[in-house]
């Protein structure tokens, strides 16, 4: 990839630069420079991966020749990790070999960084157990296991220098808005009339979802409740700037695009279970055309749909008696009886972007 990095600025003349990176071979997106007041502020750093170092250096060097910035390492103030997920942090190892800035994170992504090796293995003891109660066979099981930890020993325990509520959620002109869901410690950051989004709301994509179950504070529930929070905020925003895709200028018209896809995706998940099904089958049904990779991320974004749905009365375990969770087992659901009322309730949408479900109003 050739840096071409594009420049904007706030309300109040601050200064943003967005650097594009190759993060791995299936994934591109973006860090931010931000000079503002006294800050100048790394806003996320990259996989690490590949050439992705490279590319932030080509990046910085950029901004300094076509910009006449001063954007060396040794200008840095602060690097802000947006959360624990290794395409936003897993170079900054090679950072912080090279500047003095203050390294941040939200504290519910702390131990991602300063204990990173107990997080990747509880994790991986949580994935194992999802896969086979998803319905997913031993083999293809192991394939996706593979995949999933193929990058992630790159990576070994840093410890940050501070974390977002210890500093009241502000650095400088910088708010830190705790938006859990995509990841427990996911924060979007506001300067003035700018929001960085990193993976919160992309301008495309809807942001993928995993059951709560793999980690406390994610889950399609803590997600849709981030996104109920940050209406307010969208009247004043101008610019969205998210981790990966491209620029938004209309954030409260995408936050019910997205919202609508998760109603939509929901009771597809409510039609195809007329008859008892595994999430594997769910996600199969939903993502038909997905393998590698992709084929992890369709299970837990059906895991995530149907938790929700389990968590609110719409769906049981259909082979109880079959399962002892002495040993993980395939699980099967099935709908509740009088789901078709509580279905029915999805049409039902109140202002804000709240439905009621079976009279408790939920984000959706």
């Amino acid at each position: 990839m050739t840096s071409v990095v594009e420049a904007f600025r706030s309300s109040g003349d601050a200064r943003i630069y967005r650097i594009p990176l190759n993060l791995f071979p299936i994934l591109s997106g973006y860090v931010h420079l931000v000079f503002a007041d006294d800050v100048i502020a790394l806003i996320d750093v990259g996989s690490g991966f590949g050439d992705a170092n490279d590319q932030l250096e080509a990046g910085m060097a950029e901004v300094r020749s076509e910009y006449g910035e001063k954007a060396n390492w040794e200008d840095l103030t602060h690097v802000l990790i947006t959360h624990g997920h290794i395409d936003h942090f897993g170079g900054l190892h090679y950072v912080r070999e090279r500047t003095q800035a203050k390294v941040g994170i939200h504290d519910l992504d702390l131990r991602v960084l300063a204990n990173y090796e107990e997080r990747l293995k509880v994790v991986e003891y949580r994935l194992r157990t999802f896969l086979v109660e998803a319905g997913v066979d031993a083999v293809e099981g192991q394939g996706i296991m593979n995949l999933y930890l193929l990058n992630k020993h790159l990576f070994s325990s840093l410890s940050p220098d501070f974390t977002y509520e210890a500093v009241g959620m502000r650095v400088g002109p910088l708010r830190m808005v705790h938006v859990p869901g995509h990841c427990p410690g996911q924060v979007v950051i506001q300067l003035e009339d700018v929001l960085f989004s990193a993976d919160h709301i992309l301008a495309e994509t809807s942001p993928h979802q995993a059951p709560e179950r793999l980690s406390l504070n994610t889950g399609l529930g803590h997600y849709l409740e981030s996104l109920k929070r940050l209406r307010p905020l969208a009247g004043t925003i101008r610019l969205t700037l998210g981790g990966h895709e491209g620029p938004i200028e209309d954030l409260a018209g995408r936050i019910s695009e997205i919202e609508q896809l998760h109603q939509e995706r929901l009771e597809q998940v409510l039609n195809l279970l007329d008859e008892p099904k595994t999430i594997a089958e769910i996600s199969q049904s939903l993502f038909p055309d997905v393998d590698g990779y992709h084929k992890l991320l369709a299970i837990e974004e059906a895991g995530a749909h149907m938790e929700y749905l389990v968590l609110r009365g719409y769906l049981k375990i259909d082979n109880l008696d079959q399962l002892d969770f002495d040993t993980p087992a395939p699980v099967r659901y099935s709908r509740l009886e009088g789901a078709d009322r509580l279905r029915s309730a999805f049409n039902a949408e109140t202002p804000g972007g709240v439905l009621a479900l079976d009279g408790v109003s939920a984000s959706i």
